[in-house]
């Protein structure tokens, strides 16, 4: 799987305060970035005002920004500590509740916490095709068909001579594996959602 992006990134004319340059970052990261939060907290609201901090605050400081900045890990680094923020809050809340609500919050925060600044998309996508070229030959080529040339199984079933039963179970068998291989990055489930769905 490759994750590319012809994105441009204008940091002098966001300096200089220029609308343009500020709503082309806001666009390709917005989304990624609301997803994120999403994963963590459950909650379209808090996840889209925090989000909507993030650029607030990449505003605000926009002056002090030099031209080598990773703009996508500063932006994510932002978000991330408000998360962190959010949930240390709710922790306290919830603290003397002996409930699931409470088990999976405090799930999520340790999870957070372990991802740190990985959030390479260069680096995810290497990880993504390291674990499935770990996979048996015909288990990579039923998946490949299946995730990227979007075939149905009925038409992998003809194009490999197998049975469409054989062409679910190397699937099913596949998608197992690599939740295994990917345990560690299941934070950024949502980047590769249409690969294990």
């Amino acid at each position: 799987m490759m994750i590319t992006t012809n994105f441009q990134l204008n940091i002098p004319s966001l300096r200089k305060g220029e609308k343009k340059a500020y709503e082309d970052i806001y666009n390709e990261f917005f989304g990624v970035l609301y997803h994120l939060c999403l994963n963590y907290l459950h909650d379209e609201k808090v996840a889209e005002e925090i989000v909507q901090d993030t650029f607030m605050k990449l505003w605000e400081i926009r002056e002090t920004l030099n031209d080598q900045i990773n703009i996508r890990n500063f932006l994510y680094t932002i978000t991330k500590n408000n998360c962190l923020n959010y949930l240390r809050n709710q922790k306290i809340s919830l603290k003397h509740q002996e409930n699931l609500k409470y088990l999976e919050m405090q799930f999520n925060y340790e999870a957070l916490e372990k991802l740190g600044n990985y959030i390479q998309f260069e680096e995810l996508r290497c990880k993504i095709d390291e674990a499935i070229l770990k996979l048996p030959t015909e288990l990579i080529d039923t998946f490949q068909l299946s995730r990227f040339e979007e075939l149905s199984y009925n038409e992998i079933a003809e194009k490999q001579n197998i049975s469409i039963k054989t062409v679910e179970a190397r699937i099913s068998k596949t998608l197992r594996i690599l939740r295994i291989e990917l345990k560690d990055y299941l934070p950024l489930i949502y980047l590769i959602s249409r690969i294990l769905s």
